[in-house]
């Protein structure tokens, strides 16, 4: 008896939750402002929305111009740095009766034996490569020309801190592989480095193997 009293209890129904109204059905900001905002009011707030807009954009105006006038000064500096090293570096070589003259736009004309007998340069742009060498392109009087440094001139008791970009340097002997008749690339050793010139930094004449 007590199983057929429990089998004819019907089960309790559960209430079913009442849909979600249409997007559409639900007030915009606008309308929501109206509802609670005199026309004044409303009004108000559209001239602090525009102003706030405008101090917005003028502020983004403002940080634009700081950051390209910031830019131009650094490359402004950049360039009065490396034109003061290029000419320590051409004070150097013409105090120890060397004549300093552009030879990275004309290789052929002054290659002896694919070899350059004195470069001196600034260095316009330095990365790091795969192999731990360094991958630069230098400048002269007369053009730019890329250029592989050996791991050894940057490694311990060489110039790893003093190679970046602005500073010059006077590089002698240095061979001069041409993959192709108009391209040509300078591999530096430690060696062929003569001196290197910075602002903060006059390191000393070093040689040694490469």
């Amino acid at each position: 008896m007590a199983m057929d009293k429990k089998t004819n209890q019907s089960n309790p129904t559960i209430p079913e939750k009442p849909p979600m109204p249409p997007t559409s059905s639900y007030p915009t900001i606008k309308e929501s402002v109206e509802g609670y905002l005199t026309e004044k009011e409303q009004r108000q707030l559209m001239l602090d929305e525009e102003a706030l807009r405008e101090t917005l954009e003028e502020e983004a105006k403002a940080q634009k111009e700081l950051e390209e006038r910031n830019k131009t000064l650094e490359e402004e500096a950049s360039k009065e740095q490396a034109h003061d090293e290029l000419f320590s570096a051409t004070d150097y070589v013409n105090a120890n009766g060397g004549i300093v003259g552009g030879c990275l736009g004309d290789i052929k004309k002054f290659l002896n034996k694919r070899k350059l007998d004195q470069v001196v340069a600034i260095v316009k742009s330095c990365s790091p490569n795969v192999i731990g060498y360094l991958t630069v392109t230098m400048k002269d009087l007369s053009g730019t020309i890329p250029e592989t440094i050996h791991y050894k001139v940057i490694g311990e008791g060489g110039y790893g801190n003093d190679i970046i970009v602005g500073v010059a340097s006077i590089i002698a002997n240095v061979s001069v592989f041409s993959p192709k008749p108009s391209m040509h690339y300078l591999n530096i050793t430690k060696r062929n480095v003569v001196k290197v010139f910075r602002k903060d930094t006059v390191p000393e004449s070093r040689s040694g193997s490469g």
